[in-house]
C-alpha cells in the first residue's frame, strides 16, 4: 500500500474524525485530543518525505522563555516530534518522516504520538504562557457562577 494510499484509509477508518483533502498530497484534518480539544493537524507526502504540522499554541503572553524551556526539554521523551516556532512566536509541533515507511498501521502511530505529545503537554504551557489570562478567566467564571475551567 502506497503513503497515500494508507493515509486515506486510515482517515476513512476514522470518520470521526473532520478531515479535507487539501490536494492529492494533503490532508488537513482536526485531531480530537483530551486537553486540547481540536488539534490541528496538516499532512503533506512529498516524493520523499510525509511532513506533519499541528498548531499547538498562539506565541505565550508572559514567561517565554521558560514556556520555550518547557517546549525544547519536552523534546527529550519525543523522539518522532518537535516544536518549532514561527516567525510570529506561535508554536508548531512538525515532524519528517520516510514516505517509504509509511503504511496503515504507522499512520497510526505517528497520529496517537501526535495526540499524547499535545495532550501531555498543553496545560502546563498555556499555564506559563498565559497565566495571568487564565486567573482572570477562572476569577471571573467563580464571579458569575460558572464551573472553573479545568486547566491545571
Amino acid at each position: 500500500m502506497i503513503a497515500a494510499d494508507a493515509i486515506q484509509r486510515w482517515f476513512s477508518d476514522h470518520p470521526e474524525i473532520t478531515v479535507e483533502r487539501t490536494s492529492e498530497a494533503g490532508w488537513l484534518a482536526v485531531l480530537p485530543g483530551e486537553r486540547k480539544r481540536a488539534i490541528p493537524t496538516h499532512l503533506r507526502l512529498g516524493e520523499r518525505t510525509l511532513a506533519v504540522e499541528s498548531f499547538f499554541i498562539h506565541a505565550p503572553e508572559e514567561n517565554q522563555a521558560q514556556t520555550y524551556a518547557l517546549l525544547l526539554r519536552r523534546h527529550l521523551a519525543s523522539h518522532i516530534y518537535r516544536f518549532a516556532l514561527t516567525g510570529d512566536g506561535d508554536v508548531l509541533i512538525v515532524g519528517v518522516f520516510p514516505a517509504a515507511a509509511v503504511t496503515l498501521e504507522q499512520v497510526d502511530v505517528l497520529l496517537g504520538q501526535l495526540i499524547a505529545l499535545v495532550d501531555e503537554t498543553f496545560d502546563a504551557a498555556l499555564r506559563l504562557g498565559f497565566a495571568h489570562y487564565i486567573d482572570r478567566e477562572q476569577a471571573w467564571r467563580a464571579r458569575v457562577g460558572a464551573a472553573p475551567n479545568p486547566i491545571t
